[in-house]
């Protein structure tokens, strides 16, 4: 008579298959984690960025005191705390608009003032190797202020 060879093996295989699916789940999650770390990351540079434009801003209006245009600014003042560099620039735009009691046209001036906030070499950066890096960010803020030759607001 034969005799039966007993089976076996079979929890062998069910192991290793149990083994990858947890492994392939692992991976999935840390993958995952990192995404959502690198969007956290962004976030905080963007919002950091943004506040370094707002205080160019800020300087950028606080210079406008004196009815006179800056010109083009780089602010370096920011690097030490937020590592965000600050280009501040000014336009001013002269025109004349109603009269005054004795009907002379009344001279106006519309300042523009743009602050560029970005974390690269220069501010904006230009198309080159500091737009490709995956930490850039930039983040830009216009204001535009009408005054009176005398300085009195529009």
């Amino acid at each position: 008579m034969k005799e039966r060879m007993r089976q076996s093996g079979f929890a062998y295989i069910a192991a290793v298959v149990l083994l990858v699916v947890v492994a392939g789940i692992s991976v999935a999650l840390l993958r995952l984690s990192a995404t959502q770390q690198q969007t956290v990351n962004q976030n905080l540079l963007g919002v950091r960025a943004s506040m370094a434009a707002r205080g160019g801003m800020e300087w950028g209006l606080y210079q406008l005191r004196a009815n006179a245009c800056f010109g083009d600014q780089t602010l370096t003042d920011f690097m030490a705390d937020t590592g965000f560099r600050v280009r501040v620039r000014c336009s001013v735009r002269s025109f004349s608009e109603g009269e005054s009691a004795p009907g002379a046209p009344i001279a106006k001036n519309a300042y523009r003032i743009e602050a560029v906030a970005c974390n690269a070499a220069s501010c904006p950066a230009p198309t080159g190797a500091d737009v490709v890096r995956p930490d850039y960010v930039e983040r830009r803020r216009v204001a535009t202020v009408c005054m009176t030759a005398t300085g009195d607001g529009c």
